[in-house]
């Protein structure tokens, strides 16, 4: 694995996170539009199985959530540590901007003061530097 490939784990595990996350919404909007009719009459209970199916398979992806977020956290703890050992103050903000905190190439350059060319540029030396903490770190 690359640096790149490396440090875009975290990024990979946010948007799963952020898709089982939608997801979830969703099928509780589907189940809130469920309504309760009260009546003399016998009815068949086969929506309420039907509601209770859906109710499961939320719960089921809550937990699948829960295995995301924790493996999300565990990979960004790694990604940082990692770029805490890059011996220079630039590379280490911009790559902790980018793969820590996800944040896109243009805030990256406003923030730093740098155009966006430049940030490009100082990216591929941060990877460089990645690859040899990596290194040094199997040794």
């Amino acid at each position: 694995m690359n640096a790149k490939e490396f440090l875009s784990r975290g990024i990979n595990l946010e948007r799963r996170v952020e898709t089982i996350t939608d997801q979830i919404e969703h099928y509780k909007s589907i189940v809130n539009k469920c309504t309760v009719t009260y009546s003399d009459s016998p009815k068949s209970t086969t929506s309420s199985y039907r509601l209770e199916d859906c109710t499961q398979k939320i719960m089921d992806l809550q937990s699948e959530l829960c295995e995301a977020v924790a493996d999300l956290v565990d990979v960004t703890c790694d990604i940082a540590r990692t770029i805490s050992k890059v011996e220079n103050y630039d590379y280490e903000d911009l790559l902790v901007k980018r793969y820590v905190l996800g944040e896109p190439w243009e805030k990256i350059a406003e923030e730093m003061n740098y155009s966006e060319q430049h940030i490009h540029r100082l990216h591929g030396e941060a990877l460089k530097k990645i690859s040899d903490v990596r290194v040094n770190v199997m040794e």
